[in-house]
């Protein structure tokens, strides 16, 4: 990890992009002949999105086989990201250490909680996968089934999780570790959780474009970059001393290279502790939407639901007070009719027919840029 300013393998990895990646060309322009790191522009998720597939390639790579990571839409607008073999392996074994160092041994049950439809159970490993689209019921079954020792997921859907067997706890599985990710878990969540699904809990922070980035064991204070091979560098936030803007480098990937990426999370360190380890992920909370009779709904339940709508380029589902919910839609304007009529019946056959929909097409507003949008929240108040 590293304040602003550039790590020499970045800066060999810039000139090569430069001369052979014409995404890198497109975006330095001029600015790459003299190549001062902190004249070109960094990259961020608009122009990552508008580049088509070949320009992201290093040109002496082109026609090689390469996996396709599909993001699951929480950002509200579902992306590609291309990534060779050993850069995937490289995310594999991060993953797999990181699990170890917060206490998973092979071959224990392990249950993963996953918007990924193409996910199947290795038998052999004893991992399992149960989809994140199920209502909470459906899933608590399915953990009482398996009976894992560990079991990893999404904040949001691991709470409704701990909520149900909070209610039942004869029927908790003996678990020794939760893993928790892709939202901000608070010191008041983290406690929630635990105490609903009687385990200590871990913290994985990942990004589609990188896997796993850096994770915190149970009990500690502060994340653990997950490789190497990854770059983290921090920008200043104008008028927030305490926080900073995360960009990142991934030395492992070299078919389709990122670097220099500005993810738009947020981040706090500790600034009195040695190497000044990162303690807070900010900007990745989403709002777990509220029924009539006071249940919630995991939004992750909602993204997968609408990714799967054909045309539907980017949304986002805001929750009033009074518990209604306006739905704004980025679509063509031919498809406006059909897409909306799509997404209302997406959208009942997840929360009902209880709750008043709104659905409107139009342009989302993301906000400042490098900030972190929130396509589903609630402002529904709740106790905490």
């Amino acid at each position: 990890m590293r304040d602003a300013g550039t790590d020499a393998r970045v800066l060999r990895r810039m000139k090569d992009a430069a001369r052979h990646v014409a995404l890198y060309r497109r975006l330095w322009g001029a600015a790459a002949s003299d190549f001062d790191p902190e004249r070109v522009p960094r990259l961020d998720k608009a122009a990552l999105r508008a580049c088509p597939a070949e320009d992201r390639i290093d040109d002496r790579r082109l026609g090689r086989k390469l996996r396709i990571e599909l993001s699951s839409g929480s950002s509200g607008e579902p992306m590609a990201v291309y990534t060779d073999r050993a850069a995937h392996a490289a995310r594999r074994w991060a993953f797999l250490r990181a699990l170890w160092a917060c206490g998973y041994r092979p071959g224990q049950p392990f249950l993963l909680l996953t918007s990924r439809r193409e996910a199947r159970s290795l038998a052999m490993a004893r991992w399992h996968y149960a989809s994140i689209a199920d209502d909470t019921e459906t899933l608590a079954r399915r953990v009482t089934g398996l009976a894992p020792r560990v079991l990893y997921g999404p904040l949001s859907t691991l709470e409704l999780l701990a909520e149900w067997f909070a209610a039942r706890p004869q029927q908790r599985p003996a678990l020794s570790l939760v893993v928790s990710t892709a939202e901000q878990l608070t010191p008041g969540r983290r406690a929630r959780l635990e105490r609903g699904l009687g385990a200590p809990a871990a913290d994985f922070y990942g990004l589609t474009e990188f896997g796993l980035v850096a994770y915190r064991p149970p009990g500690s204070a502060a994340f653990v970059p997950a490789r190497r091979s990854l770059v983290l560098e921090f920008l200043a936030l104008p008028g927030d001393p305490a926080g900073e803007r995360l960009v990142v480098t991934d030395l492992a990937e070299r078919t389709s290279p990122l670097i220099r990426y500005q993810t738009g999370d947020f981040v706090r360190r500790d600034a009195g502790a040695a190497g000044r380890p990162i303690v807070e992920f900010s900007g990745r909370s989403m709002d777990c939407l509220v029924q009539p009779d006071r249940t919630l709904v995991s939004p992750y339940r909602i993204d997968v639901a609408l990714e799967r709508i054909p045309g539907l380029h980017g949304y986002e589902v805001v929750q009033r007070p009074d518990c209604s919910i306006d739905v704004t839609l980025e679509t063509a304007v031919e498809d406006a009719d059909r897409v909306g009529g799509m997404v209302r019946q997406a959208l009942a056959s997840v929360l009902g027919a209880a709750l008043p929909v709104r659905i409107e097409a139009g342009t989302i507003r993301r906000g400042p840029p490098g900030a972190k949008f929130r396509p589903i929240r609630s402002h529904v108040a709740r106790g905490t």
